[in-house]
């Protein structure tokens, strides 16, 4: 009846069984056959969902040192005027994971030389990290290999041991993954926007785009994260020093000022201002639109930020609820979730390879693709179980940390008819006559 519906859902089958059959817990029964569909599972089934984040231990607890653990990620192109001529060159963002704060590096190129030029001068700066998390980016990937395998000679090894320093540890998270999205995601965000912000179809001379990429490190970092104790108070309408990465860095808040007085007051104020050629007034046409991009993101904090920050904990709906997660095994199929693609355009995988977190679910897997031949890495938010290897309905169960009184947990309604058919079954085998 499934098939000669055209894998219709349960209820058209329900409609139509019901003129011939009387089946006990019919409802149950007919949805057990629907989710062994294979046709059904490849264009309804959702991706895995896993209790525990790959990313929970350094995220909860990275170490309380500035750039110890940090996220690194490029930004751009961005065009300018080198020795008189276009260029384009790049930005490495590098994220603290601890203070939130961003350090830009400018990279002439994209590729692995000067990644690990701009790599350096961030050492050079803050120190060497513990912990380099990144994407799956060609120049970041070779970056790391060749990183580690530098930092693997024996003679550092021992002077690491010597001096109490742990390697620097690299790892790339998988394709699909979602769960860095309001750590690092978001920092890049604002860069993104507050550079764009700033010079929009501009272009600008490379010394004039340093000095702005400059201050936007200064102004990204005086950003609010958090708030003080003492300021937790209902009665304040006006909340003031928040804590922000700048004052994590430096353990105070940085006093500066604009030192040359044609920055300090904007030009549109003045109505009779015009472009002019002076070296002044060629600042002020650089730098006109950095100004306006500070006076939205300063209105932004106050209008958004204040009225969303208690919300950004309960802003979804059985956020902490344990969910049932299906394993994945070696030889299973999947299929590979792509952005802007249909499910019946999903293409087919093998799994080669799983990792799993310590809860024991998988967090990524390795996928061999059926039709390019090619291994990919993928997060378990990006595939769909179609075939498992050994049966259907794998499903690990995760105990959570919160006692089962606390849980929220709401019972599915159950419909009349389907309570009345229980009645009727129950009398049905009272009399013997099931």
């Amino acid at each position: 009846m499934h098939v000669s519906l055209g894998h219709a859902g349960v209820y058209s089958i329900l409609a139509q069984l019901r003129k011939q059959f009387w089946v006990i817990h019919f409802y149950s029964t007919v949805k057990k056959v629907l989710r062994e569909c294979i046709t059904c599972r490849r264009l309804n089934e959702r991706p895995i969902k896993a209790n525990q984040s790959a990313y929970r231990d350094f995220r909860s607890n990275p170490p309380p040192i500035p750039y110890r653990y940090i996220f690194i990620d490029y930004i751009g192109p961005y065009t300018v005027i080198w020795n008189g001529e276009r260029k384009k060159i790049w930005l490495l963002c590098v994220t603290c994971l601890w203070s939130r704060a961003i350090n830009l590096k400018i990279c002439s190129s994209a590729d692995t030389r000067d990644f690990l030029k701009a790599f350096q001068l961030h050492i050079y700066e803050f120190g060497i990290p513990e912990f380099c998390i990144s994407d799956l980016g060609s120049q970041l990937t070779a970056g790391s290999r060749i990183i580690g395998t530098f930092l693997n000679d024996f003679e550092t090894r021992a002077f690491f041991e010597e001096n109490d320093i742990k390697p620097l540890k690299f790892e790339h998270y998988a394709k699909g993954n979602s769960s860095l999205g309001s750590l690092v995601e978001s920092c890049v965000k604002m860069v993104k926007k507050l550079i764009f912000s700033s010079i929009k179809n501009t272009v600008l001379d490379y010394q004039d785009f340093y000095f702005l990429i400059c201050q936007t490190v200064h102004l990204i970092n005086k950003r609010p994260i958090a708030f003080k104790d003492s300021l937790r108070d209902a009665c304040i309408d006006n909340v003031e020093n928040p804590i922000t990465p700048e004052c994590l860095l430096k353990g105070y808040d940085l006093v500066s000022v604009n030192i040359i007085p044609e920055l300090q007051n904007s030009s549109s104020d003045d109505t009779n201002w015009v472009p002019g050629s002076s070296a002044i007034d060629d600042v002020k046409d650089n730098y006109y639109k950095l100004r306006q991009a500070r006076d939205r993101l300063v209105e932004a904090y106050h209008s958004e930020f204040l009225a969303t920050l208690i919300n950004q904990a309960v802003d979804k709906r059985d956020r902490y609820r344990p969910v049932n997660h299906k394993t994945l095994a070696v030889g299973d199929i999947v299929l590979l979730k792509e952005d802007a693609s249909k499910p019946s355009t999903y293409p087919l995988g093998i799994v080669k390879k799983t990792e799993v977190n310590h809860l024991g679910e998988v967090k990524a897997a390795r996928v061999l693709k059926g039709k390019s031949r090619e291994v990919v890495y993928r997060t378990t938010d990006s595939l769909i179980l179609l075939l498992p290897k050994e049966g259907f309905h794998t499903v690990v169960e995760v105990e959570t940390e919160l006692p089962i009184d606390q849980l929220k947990v709401r019972e599915r309604s159950k419909r009349a008819a389907a309570l009345e058919s229980m009645r009727n079954s129950e009398l049905l085998v009272q009399e013997g006559l099931v």
